[in-house]
């Protein structure tokens, strides 16, 4: 079989053509996998801007800890005062956008996820005791029962004050470092509250 015959044969053809479309494929494969990865990181970032801008607004409601503390105190003082003084406490819905996004947690990586779910847990149980301190039964409790429920549900807010400043810093850290920047934080977070100087 001369060379001429070789290139023209129909199994070299077969061969050639085989090739360029295992190329194709690997080509594709390799774009398609490039293209999800973008797509994920996108989903990613977006997912972490719109929890962080949820958490940092409560956070701004918030005040602190010091905020809240006075705030308690002067309400405690006035139902101490005054034994028929019941504090409105106002409905809230801090969680929106979670609820919303929920269905798709598990796009984020465990750093974040972990503090993010914390942080929404807490927002959830202040969201229960508002409906118990709304109601009749809070009303007709005595006076140092409710003070103590009060206690609680201002205690619920300081830990979720607590819970969505370390979501901010592992989100931040993530945006900045990645997986191994949000680790970094977790480390010096950690460092942090062990010190002697924490608050506990």
């Amino acid at each position: 079989m001369t060379w001429e015959e070789i290139f023209n044969s129909r199994l070299l053809q077969a061969v050639l053509a085989g090739g360029f479309l295992a190329f194709g494929w690997v080509y594709n494969g390799r774009q398609n996998r490039r293209e999800a990865k973008r797509l994920r990181d996108e989903k990613l970032r977006d997912f972490h801007r719109a929890i962080y801008a949820e958490i940092a607004s409560y956070m701004e409601t918030l005040g602190g800890r010091e905020a809240l503390e006075a705030y308690r105190d002067d309400v405690i003082a006035k139902m101490e005062a005054d034994e028929s003084y019941v504090p409105l406490i106002p409905r809230e819905r801090n969680d929106e956008i979670f609820r919303a996004l929920v269905a798709k947690i598990s796009i984020l990586p465990r750093v974040t996820i972990d503090p993010i779910v914390i942080y929404y847990g807490q927002v959830t149980a202040i969201e229960e005791i508002i409906q118990d301190l709304r109601g009749e039964r809070f009303r007709a409790l005595g006076v140092e029962r409710r003070v103590a429920m009060y206690r609680d549900y201002i205690s619920l807010k300081i830990q979720a004050f607590e819970d969505g400043h370390y979501a901010l810093r592992m989100i931040a850290a993530f945006a900045e470092g990645g997986r191994d920047g949000a680790l970094a934080e977790e480390a010096r977070i950690a460092k942090e509250l062990s010190s002697p100087d924490a608050v506990s």
